[in-house]
């Protein structure tokens, strides 16, 4: 029985726990903050955006793939090969097959939504060709795996159990794709992170307020880190326990999904957050005095423009520097004295014209 174990592993060792903590710990807060954001959405814009229906179907996935992850480890994944039976280990590997099947998509998904959400804040032609371009190239990355997850072995049952006349795609081709687009996804994480700081240095709020936004928009830095660390895993596959030398590749590909998540929904809490900094005493009232470019609104009317113009020309132009509020603009009351005026005598001019 000794002779026929290939690896040195103790008989009893499971390293699931590496898998299960952190996955679940972040998996908790990113659900909560899935569901903030779509109460914040629907209370404050009665409405979800493209990015938010993006992190509707990504979410559950996410809960689905967890799921199915637990269902594997459950049956043997994370304990030593040899001490499985054969149902457990067959059991084991289809649910791993669906396992990173849901993850592609999840990935996808994420990051459409990332991208989807930077599109609402910048109109240049490079900006937006840019986010095109990443969101171009992830569905085509997405949907490269997808024909490599069921195509690269026929017949497909042979990813779960040992089948006689096993046709397989060139392993090392498809080593060599992964460490390419493990690279790839590493440069577009870090430049969907980076992006929002031509936003954040053209916003007119205060000092605090920008780093508020730039802490909840830098954690997209985190899933940078996470896909670059699971590219040091690379350098062991195929080697080691199959059961346990899985773990760790599973659990970075994992938590790069799910940061992924509490990244994107992060930035859609300034709100709450800024709020609750408020009550802390962070944030001062005085410090969010200035108009938001989120939610500044100009309520000027018709005949208050023309009479303000009339005023200029006049040399009693209105100082905006007391007019300026926090969500609109008002007319300082030494004008409306001329726009009265200015109104009686432009219904005076159109009785004369009728």
């Amino acid at each position: 029985m000794s002779q026929s174990t290939p690896v040195s592993v103790e008989p009893n060792s499971n390293n699931s726990n590496l898998y299960v903590i952190p996955v679940t710990i972040l998996l908790v807060i990113a659900l909560i903050l899935c569901i903030v954001r779509f109460y914040t959405r629907l209370t404050r814009t009665k409405r979800l955006y493209l990015d938010d229906w993006f992190i509707v179907v990504a979410e559950p996935l996410s809960l689905i793939n967890a799921c199915l992850a637990y269902a594997a480890i459950s049956h043997g994944w994370g304990r030593p090969f040899m001490t499985l039976s054969e149902a457990d280990y067959k059991t084991t590997m289809k649910l791993q097959f669906a396992l990173q099947t849901t993850w592609i998509f999840t990935l996808c998904f994420v990051r459409l939504s990332v991208a989807c959400s930077l599109l609402r804040f910048g109109t240049d032609l490079w900006w937006r060709y840019t986010l095109y371009i990443l969101m171009g190239l992830q569905v085509a990355i997405s949907s490269s795996w997808v024909v490599i997850q069921f195509g690269q072995c026929k017949p497909i049952s042979s990813n779960w159990e040992h089948v006689k006349d096993v046709k397989c795609w060139n392993l090392q081709a498809i080593i060599n794709y992964g460490w390419t687009i493990a690279g790839v996804y590493v440069i577009m994480d870090l430049i969907l992170s980076l992006m929002p700081i031509k936003l954040i240095r053209t916003l007119n709020r205060p000092r605090n307020e920008k780093v508020l936004i730039s802490l909840l928009m830098a954690l997209g830095l985190l899933a940078t880190a996470v896909a670059a660390a699971k590219m040091t895993t690379f350098k062991n596959f195929g080697t080691g326990d199959p059961m346990q030398a899985t773990i760790p590749p599973s659990m970075y590909a994992k938590l790069e999904e799910v940061v992924g998540i509490i990244a994107s929904s992060l930035p859609c809490l300034k709100a709450p957050v800024q709020n609750l900094l408020k009550k802390l005493g962070v944030l001062q009232t005085r410090q969010l005095s200035r108009p938001s470019f989120v939610n500044t609104a100009i309520t000027f009317d018709e005949p208050s423009r023309q009479g303000e113009q009339r005023s200029d020309r006049d040399g009693s132009f209105p100082s905006l520097k007391d007019s300026v509020h926090m969500d609109y603009v008002s007319v300082k009351p030494s004008s409306s004295g001329s726009n009265t005026r200015d109104r009686s005598h432009e219904r005076k001019e159109k009785r004369e014209v009728v």
